[in-house]
């Protein structure tokens, strides 16, 4: 078992999301500070599977100049699409529940980011992605390092065509 990721940064993310969440003011500022919050829960976990995949592959801290290229290999529309394949869902349970969090994060954030101002987004909702992402880091804290190994080769490699 993993237990608390290596990268600070997934944590850090998920404090700040939470401290944006909470944001008081003018319901404008309120928003705006939603709508960032909803982004960094997702990062957060984007975060979380970038350490897993480099350091299952050995390159976290070991070798930096190999730690961003793998970095650049993870893709956010291929990790959806490869989390939600059958190889993905062959690694286990708590792999299934991690693709679904990723995906309802992601149309969360795409939301946050793309929609117009008058957007409406309320506190709980938000709160809620923020507790979506904060399980999916635990669940990634939960994985041993075969089903990491697995894990990154899913994400960083293209999937043939059958």
């Amino acid at each position: 078992m993993m237990a608390r990721l290596g990268n600070p940064l997934v944590y850090d993310l998920l404090v700040v999301a939470e401290m944006l969440a909470d944001q008081r003011g003018r319901r404008n500022l309120q928003k705006a500070a939603m709508r960032r919050a909803v982004s960094s829960a997702y990062y957060a976990v984007f975060h979380g599977l970038c350490f897993v995949s480099t350091r299952a592959l050995g390159f976290w801290r070991r070798d930096p100049a190999l730690t961003e290229p793998v970095y650049r290999l993870l893709d956010h529309g291929q990790i959806r699409r490869r989390l939600a394949g059958r190889e993905a869902a062959e690694l286990g349970s708590i792999v299934v529940e991690i693709s679904a969090a990723f995906a309802y994060l992601q149309d969360r954030r795409h939301q946050a980011d793309y929609s117009p101002p008058s957007l409406n987004i309320h506190r709980d909702v938000t709160r809620n992605v923020v507790a979506r992402a904060k399980q999916a880091v635990a669940d990634l804290e939960t994985l041993d390092d075969d089903q990491c190994r697995r894990l990154a080769v899913l994400l960083i490699t293209k999937a043939r065509l059958a």
